[in-house]
């Protein structure tokens, strides 16, 4: 079967928005310290080398915290990016659910920590990903969705 230009747009978008994810928990796993100073600082009022300096095992804590957190993105963005690839290009309607499922949720829960914690430059990240997604998603959505089942 020949595949609809939107659902060919639409699981490309899907895919490099998996890769960005995996690249930002690459980030966050190798530049964890670059990656949440300003957020600390923005939401703490304190510079984080001189929040590491004096709670030098809190600090250890959180830098593991994010490290951790960078590991989940990477396999989160791998696994939709090996999604997109294979079920959302061949239209299948579970992937698009999924897609809705695990977009909402993640790209929300994100979005969610932004606004809370208020740094704009975490907030460009996030920006970013959710216009992926709604592009990814919304683009091949009749074409998915109006197709019978096989």
């Amino acid at each position: 079967m020949a595949q609809s230009s939107s659902v060919k747009t639409g699981w490309i978008v899907m895919f490099i928005m998996g890769i960005y994810v995996a690249v930002v928990g690459l980030l966050w796993i190798f530049a964890t310290e670059a990656m949440s100073a300003r957020d600390f600082l923005v939401f703490a009022g304190e510079s984080w080398s001189d929040f590491a300096t004096n709670n030098p095992k809190p600090a250890e804590l959180m830098i593991i915290s994010d490290r951790l957190t960078g590991a989940m993105f990477v396999v989160i963005g791998i696994v939709v990016a090996m999604i997109a690839w294979n079920a959302y290009s061949k239209a299948e309607k579970w992937a698009w659910y999924t897609a809705l499922f695990v977009g909402i949720v993640g790209w929300g829960s994100a979005m969610a920590y932004q606004v809370t914690i208020a740094s704009p430059s975490g907030a460009v990240l996030a920006v970013i990903g959710i216009a992926l997604f709604l592009i990814g998603l919304v683009i091949p959505a009749k074409a998915i969705l109006g197709k019978k089942a096989t």
